[in-house]
């Protein structure tokens, strides 16, 4: 025997005092989606920029130091592949410290790094897509460099620019690549909001002074 009863609908009088709630609940949800986004930036890139970072320098470790002498010429005069131990830091900062200053050292400073890109991670906009993807590369970079002082104590560095005999830029490797990338754009980012600000507080000024006095 069939049921005459069918499943109730609500009617548009019925859903019309839910329906403020039922779209908080979708922006609620959608919010939090954008959230789910902004990590899994910091996620990729930052794992992404690892993974590079540390496969290169294992080619560097084991393929361009013994099948290449440690040096592999690419650019005559301006770029070579150099196979670098960095105990220290650029330019050789704490470099001829002793080991037992030196790694405690610079991993407590990776560690305070790490922690601060975090700190300010955290407080990103959802809008703020460049910063996003600007700390997430500093986040890799400071990660590449603090998993070698983990094993060995030393930075491997591998990239070599110079001009000839002219000038020489310190050796580097992939994470302090990403590393710099990140910190232009967060300069970018602190340029352009600064400009943006400039020219908001000149219009309003603008608009204030041709505003007819009542």
């Amino acid at each position: 025997m069939s049921d005459d009863s069918s499943t109730h609908r609500p009617s548009a009088d019925e859903l019309e005092p839910r329906l403020p709630r039922l779209l908080e609940i979708h922006e609620l949800r959608a919010e939090a989606r954008r959230r789910q986004r902004k990590w899994w930036v910091l996620l990729y890139v930052a794992l992404a920029t690892l993974v590079v970072d540390q496969a290169s320098k294992q080619w560097a470790h084991t393929t361009l130091r013994s099948d290449h002498g440690g040096r592999l010429k690419v650019v005559k005069s301006l770029f070579s592949l150099t196979y670098v131990r960095n105990p220290g830091a650029a330019w050789g900062f704490l470099a001829r410290r002793p080991a037992s200053f030196r790694k405690p050292f610079f991993l407590a400073v990776s560690v305070i790094a790490i922690a601060f890109i975090l700190y300010l991670y955290v407080r990103l906009t959802i809008g703020q897509r460049l910063l996003m993807y600007a700390l997430a590369l500093v986040m890799g970079g400071a990660l590449g460099n603090f998993v070698d002082r983990l094993r060995f104590n030393f930075v491997i560095d591998f990239l070599d620019v110079y001009f000839g005999r002219l000038f020489k830029w310190p050796t580097f490797n992939i994470a302090d690549v990403a590393i710099s990338v990140g910190v232009v754009m967060l300069f970018y980012e602190m340029i352009s909001s600064m400009i943006a600000e400039w020219r908001s507080r000149r219009r309003a000024r603008a608009a204030a002074t041709a505003a007819p006095e009542e």
